[in-house]
C-alpha cells in the first residue's frame, strides 16, 4: 500500500491524468501513515509549461494547487517553501488574487527560474 500511496501523491504532483481521478486517489492515501513525497520546482514548472502549451487545462490548475497545498504529506525543501507555498495558495484562490492566464503561468515559471 505505501508504494501505492506514494504513487498516487507524485501522481497528482505530476498531473498524469484525470485530474478528479488522481485528487481522490491523493485523498484516500493521504489519510495512511507513509512517507512525505516533495513537490519541487521542477514539477510546478512542468504543470505550469503543460498549462500553457494547452496539454493541461488552465482552468483547472486552481484546483489542481488546492488539492496539493491540503494534503499532508506533500512536503517542500526549506529552501523552496515560501516560494512553493505562496505559489500553491496564490494559483489556488484566483478570486484573491488575479485570475489564472498564461501569462500568470510565465510569471510564475520565471520566477522560480531567478529565485
Amino acid at each position: 500500500m505505501e508504494s501505492d500511496a506514494c504513487q498516487a501523491l507524485t501522481s497528482l504532483i505530476r498531473w498524469e491524468s484525470s485530474l478528479d481521478g488522481l485528487i481522490d486517489a491523493a485523498n484516500r492515501c493521504d489519510r495512511h501513515e507513509g512517507p512525505p513525497v516533495r513537490l519541487d520546482r521542477d514539477a510546478v514548472r512542468e504543470v505550469l509549461q503543460r498549462c500553457i502549451s494547452g496539454e493541461l487545462d488552465i482552468l483547472k490548475l486552481p484546483r489542481w494547487a488546492g488539492a496539493i497545498h491540503m494534503l499532508d504529506r506533500v512536503e517542500i525543501n526549506e529552501v523552496d517553501v515560501e516560494m512553493l507555498t505562496q505559489f500553491l495558495f496564490e494559483v489556488s484562490s484566483p478570486e484573491l488574487f488575479e485570475p489564472i492566464t498564461v501569462d500568470v503561468c510565465r510569471r510564475w515559471i520565471s520566477r522560480m527560474e531567478h529565485a
